[in-house]
């Protein structure tokens, strides 16, 4: 197509621009972006045509007019971009942050559900949320698919929210009226009913991966261990007791395994200190590691390490004490009791 532009060099024009594209949206994560994208593309063209212009002894207007044109063409490609996103990510099975920010919406279908069906699994999902972004930041992994991930990883407790201890009441536990094996098909099922919801959901793959991995093929050891002691119908099988899979392969549904793991377990301490939280990390981890459940991931000892750090940090904050207010002023104390009411 060179010879149609007769002397202007199109196609290094078009490099320029393509390039300059190219690297603006690297990072899109608002529509503001794509007009910010266009504005550097504009430049990208400008500096282009002035190139082109000292080197050809172009007059100010014939530059002038390529810069705009260029710009012009940006804001075009700007908005094709918008209206083809969706049918490129389809098609391409590319989750952009856009979709994901998409995702992270609290009014979605899902997550409503969720919220309003099992509280404390989307309480327990959003305090995970913050580790494994920081986390995933730490170490140079997606953040974003990681918030988003921690979002939807237990979606399946929809489907039987009393069975999960963070959604009973004290003294209310249906597993005390169950045997061991009955509870582990329970608990196991809500991976499964997890990826028909997300399947009925049209969440990403890249969403959907985090339901089956954030427990990879581990145990349930309490049922398994209540199965074994009961001795009810001979030696328990361990494939009842354990997650269909598969392992973490990706980093991002590691580190939300290991942010599933330790945000379960400090809510069981009392009195915790930045030791004991440090201590209560590293075994979990450790663990994780001696069961191969982290064999599959393309992490790094040192990136666990970061990881590590970052969940020690995220998690001190988030267990910090508070001074004691004066009840006479309407606070509360240590050692404050409710008044008999008369």
């Amino acid at each position: 197509m060179q010879p149609v532009f007769h002397d202007v060099p199109a196609l290094f024009l078009c490099n320029v621009g393509g390039v300059t594209a190219a690297l603006s949206v690297r990072a899109l994560r608002r529509r503001s972006n794509l007009l910010a994208a266009a504005a550097m593309v504009g430049a990208g063209y400008l500096v282009g045509a002035l190139a082109l212009g000292m080197a050809a002894s172009w007059a100010v207007g014939a530059i002038g007019t390529v810069a705009l044109l260029g710009t012009g063409q940006a804001l075009v490609s700007a908005g094709f971009t918008y209206m083809l996103l969706p049918a490129a990510e389809s098609l391409t099975h590319i989750t952009t942050d856009i979709t994901l920010l998409e995702l992270s919406d609290p009014s979605r279908p899902l997550l409503r559900r969720l919220s309003l069906e099992a509280p404390g699994t989307y309480a327990h999902s959003v305090a995970m949320a913050n580790l494994v972004e920081a986390a995933c930041n730490r170490i140079g992994a997606n953040g974003l698919l990681g918030r988003v991930g921690c979002y939807y990883h237990d979606i399946g407790k929809i489907r039987n929210p009393q069975y999960f201890v963070e959604n009973q009441t004290r003294g209310n536990n249906p597993h005390d009226r169950l045997k061991p094996y009955q509870s582990a098909q329970i608990i196991r099922a809500h991976v499964t009913d997890g990826i028909a919801l997300a399947r009925e959901a049209a969440l990403p793959d890249a969403v959907a991966a985090f339901i089956p991995e954030h427990h990879g093929t581990m145990e349930i050891t309490y049922f398994l261990d209540r199965a074994i002691k009961s001795g009810d119908g001979g030696p328990p099988d361990p494939r009842d007791y354990t997650y269909p899979g598969p392992r973490p392969r990706s980093p991002e549904t590691a580190i939300t395994m290991l942010a599933d793991s330790v945000e379960a377990a400090l809510r069981v301490l009392e009195e915790l200190t930045p030791q004991k939280i440090e201590e209560v990390i590293d075994h979990i981890v450790r663990s994780k590691l001696n069961g191969g459940q982290l064999d599959d991931v393309p992490m790094t000892l040192q990136q666990l390490e970061q990881v590590k750090q970052e969940f020690v940090r995220i998690i001190g904050g988030m267990y910090h004490s508070r001074i004691d207010y004066p009840e006479s002023s309407g606070g509360i104390t240590a050692s404050w009791q409710a008044a008999e009411r008369v």
